[in-house]
């Protein structure tokens, strides 16, 4: 195997570049779980980010508002499954794996019926890379960490504003408040539903942005059918995995960004597994953090359970 850092520090920027969107879900994914909402429904809430910011690129031919468009499609998605969950109190895990399988055709049929596929997308460097003066010539972590998507920044620092919101705010409280105990937190004067209702809200606008760098940093502007593939429940993974600690959460989704990026770089570091193995790396993980989840400290007490007033 070959381990020069030249090597390793094309490894693991590619970990960065694709943790990314995995990073992006998992915080949005945060607040939900925070709030006492298991929200499954992430993969699809991706999909539709990622369809819409090439909708949004079509349409302005802008990468910026393309992005955007994308989280607000991801934000629009959110609400629907929102009025199901938190309003009408269905099921958490069927209604997300349902909007999933919704998601997915719906996409494709948009995908046929709207999108130009002669589109020809407009220079995307400007939302792809950013270096950052100095720290991009460090040795192996400069290219990794300091030569990334502007996105990726922002990421890293939505990590750092939710870890502080959620343990030094009133606002945190509260979240944290209605994930532990919403009887409780509904007798002091809290309003669950529409506090669920905001968090998954904020989930959908992460998941959507998410989705649209996917397409519009990741892949160049192209939707394609299920390009989410899997990290939507990845991420859902990533949030267990991490113990519901926004900066482990980055940690993690940069591991998982490895073992996705060992499908590409596998070989080009001389690695003697075979591919489907390497394709299958980052579910293991993912299975790995859903049998930690009932070991050790646990989530919110009242995770994936209805919030019905008056009920013990």
């Amino acid at each position: 195997m070959s381990f020069d850092p030249i090597t390793i520090s094309l490894l693991l920027a590619a970990a960065v570049r694709l943790s990314a969107p995995m990073l992006l879900a998992s915080l949005g994914e945060l607040i939900s779980e925070r709030a006492g909402v298991l929200n499954i429904g992430l993969e699809g809430l991706m999909l539709f980010g990622a369809f819409g910011s090439v909708l949004g690129l079509q349409e302005s031919n802008v990468p910026m508002i393309g992005l955007l468009s994308g989280a607000l499609w991801g934000l629009g998605a959110a609400a629907i499954l929102a009025l199901a969950v938190a309003l009408l109190r269905a099921d958490q895990i069927v209604i997300g794996i349902g909007f999933n399988i919704l998601a997915l055709g719906a996409t494709s049929l948009l995908r046929q019926e709207v999108l130009n596929p002669s589109y020809n997308a407009p220079s995307l460097r400007a939302i792809s890379i950013y270096r950052i003066p100095v720290l991009d010539h460090w040795p192996i972590i400069g290219r990794a960490f300091f030569m990334q998507s502007p996105v990726f920044y922002g990421a890293v620092l939505l990590a750092v504003v939710l870890g502080l919101m959620l343990k030094y705010t009133r606002l945190g409280l509260i979240i944290r408040a209605v994930g532990e105990g919403a009887g409780a937190a509904d007798a002091a004067g809290v309003s669950v539903t529409a506090l669920r209702f905001g968090a998954m809200a904020f989930t959908g606008l992460c998941a959507g942005l998410g989705g649209g760098y996917l397409t519009i940093v990741a892949s160049g502007g192209v939707f394609v059918d299920n390009m989410t593939g899997g990290r939507g429940y990845l991420a859902v993974a990533v949030v267990i995995f991490s113990r519901w600690r926004p900066l482990w959460i980055l940690a993690a989704s940069i591991l998982f960004g490895c073992a996705d990026a060992l499908q590409y770089q596998g070989q080009a570091i001389g690695l003697s597994i075979p591919p489907p193995l390497l394709l299958m790396s980052p579910f293991v993980l993912a299975l790995v953090a859903w049998v930690l989840m009932g070991k050790g400290k646990t989530g919110p007490g009242e995770i994936g359970l209805p919030f019905l007033r008056g009920q013990k």
